[in-house]
């Protein structure tokens, strides 16, 4: 079976600096990347974690082309301003980053334009980069969104009660993103 995709009946969604991004009329994802080498890396990367709940399905690799499920909804940092940080939510940021350990890879630090919430507060990844290449040991990202947001705090009390033994990982994390970052933010933790 052959199945012919004309770009000209997809709505265009964006582009970046790897690529343009569509939907397809029957809701898939389509990059198309400017460098077929940047493309082989991704294909390469996305069949590695194929499986993961927190990676797009990945239909056909063709090229320069890659066709993915679609991701719905919204960035971490647009979620967050929209609906807080819930119980459910610090869970799934907890468990994508156990994800990225157990994937084995070395950049823990995924930009949070990357990082989409669906209505059901689940996670996915698209566009990971550099991943097994990189060497960030905590999620910078992650972390500045919720320290911008006023949520940190929140999200240390949700580490301690969903996996303690994760706290000093998130703290550390924390402090890494103090002294890496320009502008220093700084909070009080468990201030009451």
């Amino acid at each position: 079976m052959r199945y012919i995709l004309d770009v000209k009946e997809c709505e265009f969604l964006g582009k970046g600096k790897e690529g343009a991004v569509y939907l397809t009329p029957e809701g898939y994802a389509l990059k198309i990347f400017y460098n077929k080498k940047k493309a082989k890396n991704e294909a390469d990367l996305l069949e590695k974690v194929n499986g993961s709940r927190f990676f797009p399905k990945v239909l056909f690799i063709a090229n320069n082309m890659i066709l993915r499920d679609y991701v719905e909804g919204d960035n971490l940092s647009s979620y967050i301003k929209k609906n807080g940080l819930s119980y459910n939510l610090s869970i799934e940021i907890i468990n994508l980053i156990e994800e990225f350990k157990t994937l084995k890879f070395t950049r823990l630090d995924i930009r949070d334009a990357h990082i989409f919430v669906n209505k059901n507060e689940q996670i996915q990844v698209i566009d990971p980069r550099k991943v097994f290449v990189k060497k960030t040991p905590y999620p910078k990202e992650i972390i500045k969104v919720l320290v911008k947001s006023n949520v940190f705090e929140d999200f240390l009390k949700h580490v301690l009660s969903y996996k303690p033994k994760l706290i000093k990982y998130w703290i550390d994390g924390y402090n890494y993103f103090r002294y890496t970052s320009k502008k220093v933010i700084r909070i009080d933790m468990f201030a009451s």
